[in-house]
């Protein structure tokens, strides 16, 4: 069988993370192509994880939504002809669903990698439109997106399948990861180490986290917190500077920041936005508790087994859920990360993920 995944870029990201997983996963046994609409950044992308087997197509679009390029992507599709077309992110899934109305042999899949927020006004537009075109399978991350959905849009075409990675494997050595933890001025203290990974955005809400911290510093001395991640809100970056916590630290873009979770005692989400975000699930893979604000799907995630979510988005309640973690004795954390990597085994391995698309794409 033939799929094609359509996506804006394979730069990196946790949308374009799991498109090269499902791909590599899909090759053994179809044919498959990644077909980028833009640019890919050639020093920040995914392009060489993906299998050789894989086919890779870059269209280079600079601008957005013209007729040309709509048909510069049917004439591809035609070339291709595939039996299933995924489409990923915003932009390309506009695009694709124009072609679905005239092009009507693929099965077409839609998977939306954020929360109902980011998707509910573009999907209230589609909506509109479903006695004209429903055919598309619309896949959310989690139950809590699909219940909101299904809510709001009760005649979409919509299902539920949880993201999926290979299990983590660190490329640094444990040396290097502790010299890294080592490098910010706070020593270390085994307990006290928390870890973000993203880049600084408004969904990240990282001055939720630099607030909550600054706020336990008096009482829990040895605590300590790394973002890792561009400071690509310039804005956002100046109001964590200002915020002042002196145990948080920016550490600006890591390559392959998974690595650093080998000596965190958690990840630490503070999200106001997220649909099943990847580095939750490199996190499980390696036996890591996740702290977490109740953003989209983390608490279909996480439960007190392997971790703690807040309540709400305010300072009082993600400061009451650190301390909870930081109060467990050390047998009840090494119960929480054995309990970790059972969870992701039995539910985010990508051959889950790729079993339950096959479903959709016809191919059973």
């Amino acid at each position: 069988m033939k799929i094609v995944h359509i996506i804006s870029t394979l730069n990196i990201g946790g949308a374009e993370n799991f498109v090269v997983q499902l791909a590599n996963s899909q090759v053994s046994q179809n044919r498959v192509t990644v077909l980028v609409l833009g640019h890919t950044d050639p020093e920040n992308n995914y392009i060489a994880a993906l299998h050789s087997d894989v086919a890779y197509l870059e269209l280079g679009w600079n601008v957005k939504y013209s007729l040309r390029q709509l048909y510069q992507l049917n004439r591809q599709l035609n070339n291709i002809g595939p039996h299933a077309v995924h489409v990923h992110l915003h932009n390309p899934f506009y695009y694709v669903f124009a072609l679905s109305f005239f092009k009507r042999k693929p099965k077409y899949i839609h998977t939306m990698h954020s929360s109902f927020g980011n998707w509910k006004r573009v999907l209230g537009i589609i909506y509109k439109l479903r006695f004209l075109n429903n055919r598309i399978v619309h896949v959310s991350l989690s139950k809590t997106i699909t219940d909101a959905i299904k809510k709001d849009f009760p005649k979409f075409r919509t299902t539920t399948i949880a993201n999926g990675i290979r299990p983590y494997v660190p490329s640094r050595q444990r040396g290097a990861v502790k010299r890294f933890w080592h490098g910010f001025g706070v020593p270390p203290t085994k307990g006290f180490r928390f870890l973000a990974i993203g880049n600084i955005s408004d969904n990240k809400n990282y001055a939720l986290l630099a607030q909550s911290f600054k706020a336990l510093r008096e009482q829990f001395p040895e605590l300590m917190c790394i973002q890792v991640g561009a400071p690509s809100d310039k804005a956002l970056t100046e109001e964590l500077k200002q915020i002042n916590a002196p145990n948080v630290f920016l550490a600006g873009a890591v390559s392959n920041a998974a690595d650093l979770l080998t000596e965190a005692d958690a990840l630490v989400i503070s999200s106001v936005q997220e649909g099943m975000p990847i580095v939750a699930l490199e996190a499980l893979s390696m036996g890591v508790p996740i702290i977490t604000t109740p953003a989209g799907g983390m608490p279909d995630i996480v439960n007190p087994s392997i971790g703690f979510v807040s309540d709400d988005f305010e300072v009082t309640s993600f400061k009451k859920t650190l301390r909870q973690f930081m109060a467990l004795s050390y047998y009840k954390k090494r119960e929480l990360a054995a309990n970790a990597k059972k969870m992701f085994r039995e539910n985010y391995d990508i051959t889950i993920a790729e079993r339950q698309y096959k479903l959709h794409y016809g191919l059973e």
